[in-house]
């Protein structure tokens, strides 16, 4: 109960650092601040209990001596003239007070009385309380008390209780909010200067991952804070000099290779039969297109420059007209506002090769276009063989070909698949891969209209 309980408070909470421990806070004050004040209150109606009973106790007193001193003829002018405020008070030859009052507060009252005149035994003080047929109280603040004097007699008191004063709720509210909106402006001040050096920090690395030229950012704030911007700046220079290093290695060795490449097409030629020639040949130029694309993946479509708007119909019709073309069987179906904010060439080169696999291995693509408010989804279909469910994650993986397709007819060296998706993650995007109902492979990219990678920049 208390695990769902906290859930579902939980669920009103921002989910950030800053929100949650304001949320904090807030609840601890507000609580803390309320049982502050009702103790605080309790403690002084308390103490004002206690002060009006002894002041009740010695007007009483006083009153039972200036009756008593009088003569019975002006006893009952004499209590009228005392009669004030909480107190009504009447001389008689009997007692009017009905036993009936034996609460904590006339049992307090009574030992009082006694401490100020030891002869008002518990017969000769006589508490009581106005009440109905069935024995309840009419009004619970008001009491009767009785004093008979020396001479018979007696002081009929009617007392109105009195009470501590109540605390104004109006004021209780007003205290708390405006203690409120202390703690929570000063939360907001003190979480910002924590917070905003882990924003810089995420932002940061949103740069470095869409290939932006890495920055060092400003290590400012608590220890803490310093620290983490201190090793983000650590692995941002570590990352770039792996990439440069990792992009030098490959540039050189392309080099290299390409050198003893051309010197075997040349002899290929002097070799006299031709079949054997033809093949050499094509080794040779397969061989060289796979140094291509790993130094062109390796390079990236992702430098620093100015994102734009982009229009993924604009991409597509342009793509679709060029393989038709080329007299290849590819269809366009548009629907919805498909515009994004990011980068067009690393796009168009991932929809290039989704369309260009579906076009050499299924002989044909059916791109439809949808989007909605948040998102734009791109489907290409081909009527070829599809992917086994257990490589689906597989082709994906750099230099992956398929033992079917590992042709010259087909050719390619494995890397389309593995640009689409770098390119597609790194417009906050995703691809997934399914075989259609009617055979052939469905290929789904989801790319989000807001991109806060990129709206860095």
């Amino acid at each position: 109960m208390i695990a769902a309980l906290t859930r579902l408070v939980w669920r009103f909470v921002p989910d950030t650092i800053a929100g949650r421990t304001t949320a904090v806070l807030l609840a601890g004050l507000v609580f803390f601040h309320l049982a502050s004040i009702w103790a605080y209150q309790v403690g002084i109606n308390t103490e004002i209990d206690v002060t009006n009973d002894a002041r009740l106790a010695e007007r009483l007193y006083t009153i039972k001596r200036a009756v008593e001193l009088r003569p019975e003829e002006e006893r009952e002018d004499l209590a009228h003239s005392l009669s004030g405020g909480p107190l009504e008070v009447h001389w008689s030859l009997i007692r009017l007070t009905v036993e009936g009052g034996n609460g904590t507060h006339e049992a307090t009252l009574r030992d009082r009385l006694r401490a100020l005149a030891p002869e008002l035994t518990s017969d000769k003080v006589i508490f009581g309380a106005q009440v109905t047929d069935n024995h309840r109280p009419v009004d619970p603040h008001l009491i009767f008390v009785s004093l008979q004097l020396r001479d018979g007699t007696w002081v009929n008191v009617s007392v109105t209780k009195l009470a501590g004063p109540h605390s104004s709720v109006f004021g209780v509210v007003l205290s708390t909010t405006l203690m409120a909106f202390g703690v929570l402006a000063a939360s907001v001040l003190v979480l910002r200067m924590v917070t905003k050096p882990v924003q810089i920090c995420a932002d940061a690395a949103g740069s470095l991952y869409r290939g932006a030229e890495p920055s060092a950012i400003d290590v400012t704030g608590p220890r803490e804070v310093r620290n983490l911007a201190s090793a983000f700046n650590s692995m941002q220079d570590r990352v770039k000099r792996l990439v440069e290093s990792r992009t030098l290695t490959l540039a050189a060795i392309s080099h290299d290779l390409k050198s003893p490449l051309a010197r075997l097409s040349l002899r290929a030629e002097s070799v006299p039969e031709p079949e054997t020639r033809r093949q050499m040949n094509v080794d040779i130029a397969e061989m060289l297109a796979m140094i291509d694309s790993a130094l062109e993946f390796l390079k990236g479509d992702f430098t620093p420059g100015e994102t734009r708007n982009i229009d993924v119909t604009a991409i597509l019709v342009s793509l679709c007209n060029d393989w038709q073309d080329m007299g290849k069987t590819v269809d366009l179906k548009i629907g919805g506002d498909a515009v994004l904010r990011g980068h067009p060439l690393a796009l168009k080169r991932a929809f290039a090769n989704l369309i260009d696999n579906a076009v050499k291995y299924g002989g044909n693509a059916v791109v439809e276009v949808s989007a909605d408010a948040e998102n734009i989804r791109v489907l290409i279909a081909d009527s070829g063989p599809g992917v086994p469910e257990t490589l689906r994650e597989t082709v994906f993986a750099p230099f992956f070909r398929g033992e079917d397709h590992r042709n010259t007819d087909i050719g390619g060296a494995g890397l389309g698949l593995t640009i689409a998706r770098t390119a597609i993650s790194a417009h906050g995007g995703e691809i997934t891969l399914q075989n259609g109902a009617a055979g052939g492979l469905e290929v789904t990219v989801t790319l989000p209209k807001s991109l806060k990678v990129y709206s860095q920049q």
